[in-house]
């Protein structure tokens, strides 16, 4: 159930939902044509916003997919200041080829930040592309349309498709690519630009209307301000290595703390010669599973990294006595499952035949547990210090126990 909601409220089915919701207020005419006027204004204004988030940010990716709706919707709305004159057909093929291929080529490279030789370099690749849309569009013919509209696949698609046979293979293409790709990736500014594409691609393969285009643009640009600003809170509150919420998350939830609360302390137990006797990287492991350990507490509590090997378990609205039992069982799992070594004879892919088994190295993990409650007149920051020397006498008593004051 915890998935479930997880997901649901996750970045991708966030943008999914705005398209969808999108999608249907257009074809149902829900949005008067008046109103239209407003969200072209409204969506200068948030590609302009987007645009500088991802300056702000240093994201040259996100910044160059941008000008290509920012361009598009200029070409709409000043047609003959920008070129003679605007043909409804140059548009509606030439528009959606450039910005597939573009978002193709784009989101191929590396994110290297925007002021850097490799940020300058993408910009450039982009301002390139939207050159030759411009010059396409000014330059458009009958015989430029003839060879887009060329018939390539074998089954008529147009039922499904407003779009020329090559357009729509671009277009699919650009919008698996950026797909696949995105997969490999946590952070949300990259995967925006798939949800960005095919929030461009609908007006441009399906409608072919003004308004849609004015629409989804607005979607594409929305999309791309949740991304930017998502990463910007991750960066702040969620610790990078274990994946929990980190110490400035723990002091914002102080802020909301009502006047009944209880507060652990966690620490790894001998964690120092732990990690010097196996490496920096298996001591991050360890972090990583007791961080994954800590966050399957009972009973309401919230899990955060404090520091070092120091964490913080966070009850909000629970009396102490609530909280020893469902920090007991936290610590025994943690007893009980301890750390498995990965032998360093152990093949990186599976053997074609049968060897025998390896043998498996466990070591014992541990964690000390300083427990304390709110107090009147005692801010959580006084309440952790108890929490603190509760820790402190859990360590003198011999570690792997909890002490509550």
């Amino acid at each position: 159930m915890q998935y479930i909601k997880k997901y649901f409220y996750s970045f991708q089915m966030l943008s999914f939902s705005a398209i969808f919701i999108a999608f249907v207020a257009f074809i149902t005419n829900f949005i008067p044509n008046f109103v239209y006027y407003f969200l072209w204004q409204s969506t200068f204004v948030f590609l302009m916003i987007a645009l500088s988030l991802s300056v702000y940010f240093s994201k040259s990716k996100l910044f160059v997919l941008l000008l290509f709706p920012l361009f598009f919707n200029l070409a709409l709305a000043f047609p003959t200041s920008i070129f003679d004159k605007l043909s409804v057909s140059a548009f509606w093929h030439i528009a959606p080829l450039c910005t597939a291929l573009g978002y193709l080529i784009i989101y191929a490279l590396q994110e290297r930040g925007l002021f850097s030789y490799f940020g300058l370099l993408r910009v450039g690749i982009g301002l390139s592309f939207i050159t030759m849309g411009f010059i396409a569009l000014k330059n458009y013919s009958p015989s430029m349309q003839k060879a887009l509209d060329s018939s390539i696949l074998h089954v008529s698609l147009s039922g499904l498709s407003k779009t020329s046979d090559f357009i729509l293979i671009i277009a699919l293409i650009s919008l698996l690519f950026i797909f696949l790709i995105s997969l490999l990736f946590e952070v949300q500014t990259q995967k925006a630009p798939f949800w960005m594409l095919l929030a461009q691609l609908i007006p441009f393969v399906f409608l072919h209307d003004k308004n849609s285009f004015i629409l989804f643009s607005l979607i594409a640009s929305l999309i791309a301000i949740a991304a930017l600003v998502h990463d910007a809170y991750r960066m702040a509150y969620i610790d990078t290595l274990t994946g929990i919420p980190a110490r400035r998350a723990l002091e914002e939830a102080f802020l909301r703390l009502g006047s009944t609360y209880t507060i652990a302390m966690v620490d790894i137990d001998f964690f120092k010669k732990f990690n010097d006797k196996f490496g920096h990287d298996i001591g991050d492991d360890v972090l990583k599973l007791i961080a994954k350990e800590l966050t399957l507490v009972k009973n309401g509590g919230k899990a955060y990294r404090y520091g070092g090997e120091e964490f913080t378990i966070l009850f909000a609205g629970k009396k102490q006595e609530d909280c020893i039992l469902a920090l007991e069982e936290i610590r025994e799992s943690i007893f009980k499952r301890g750390f498995v070594l990965r032998d360093k004879e152990r093949p990186t892919k599976p053997p074609k035949e049968s060897v025998k088994p390896l043998k498996v190295k466990k070591e014992r993990l541990t964690v000390s547990i300083g427990v304390a409650s709110s107090i009147r007149g005692k801010t959580p920051q006084d309440i952790i210090k108890i929490a603190d020397s509760a820790l402190y006498k859990a360590k003198e008593n011999g570690r792997n126990c909890l002490i509550s004051l």
